[in-house]
């Protein structure tokens, strides 16, 4: 191949998941809260936090604010975050988008900086069925996470795709930077966390507004149900 599959044309579609399939925000600040009141007594977010918290995983947040109790902090969020899950948003069309590229003898996959249990929490609150999606890789799946490219070609290998036979759809400047370095074009949505200007700087093969829109960059026709 002389470069990255267009995304129509891609048989294989990797997904990030916070800010591409559902809007965790909501979720995380309540979940961070929640531990933050009980366990440390202060208010969230404290003062010197940096700016974009979000891109951070929760244990690194903990680091920085009581080194010595990161792990235990880390284990009440977890505790935490299924009473919080309430509060996750579903992009409309999300699972209707998966359904559609499994229609369409297409293969869906996930690849996300975030930890297992929660993302298969946020899966059930999507209506998306793990059994749907050809590979998923989480956070312990590898040291190493978006931008560098390890995660989606460990989602590749486990898929069994070439990068010539895949797309990433992601929300942020990492989930470009990443399917660059891993040979695959990217699709960036806009209506994640990130402003269309940053995403649109590091010009991904295409931007999108919203899951309409993301399904015609995709060639596909949003479907309501399982193609199983």
């Amino acid at each position: 191949m002389s470069g990255p599959r267009p995304p129509g044309e891609a048989r294989h579609v990797m997904f990030d998941l916070d800010g591409t399939l559902v809007d965790t925000r909501a979720a995380v600040e309540a979940c961070y809260a929640r531990v933050f009141d009980r366990h440390l007594t202060i208010p969230f977010p404290p003062p010197d936090l940096p700016a974009d918290l979000f891109a951070m995983r929760p244990r690194e947040v903990f680091g920085l604010v009581a080194p010595g109790e990161a792990d235990r902090l880390y284990d009440a969020y977890s505790e935490a975050y299924p009473d919080c899950a309430a509060f996750v948003q579903v992009f409309s069309g999300a699972a209707e988008l998966i359904a559609g590229l499994r229609a369409a003898g297409r293969a869906p996959s996930l690849v996300t900086n975030k930890g297992k249990e929660r993302t298969l929490i946020d899966l059930s609150v999507a209506g998306i069925d793990p059994a749907d999606l050809a590979a998923i890789v989480t956070a312990e799946d590898t040291v190493e996470r978006k931008p560098d490219p390890a995660p989606l070609l460990l989602g590749l290998a486990r898929a069994g795709a070439g990068p010539d036979e895949a797309v990433y759809v992601g929300d942020g400047p990492q989930d470009i930077e990443a399917a660059r370095a891993a040979g695959l074009a990217c699709v960036a949505v806009s209506y994640g966390f990130y402003r269309s200007e940053t995403l649109a700087a590091l010009h991904p093969a295409a931007l999108v507004d919203d899951v309409p829109a993301l399904a015609a960059a995709l060639s596909v026709t949003l479907r309501q149900g399982s193609a199983a």
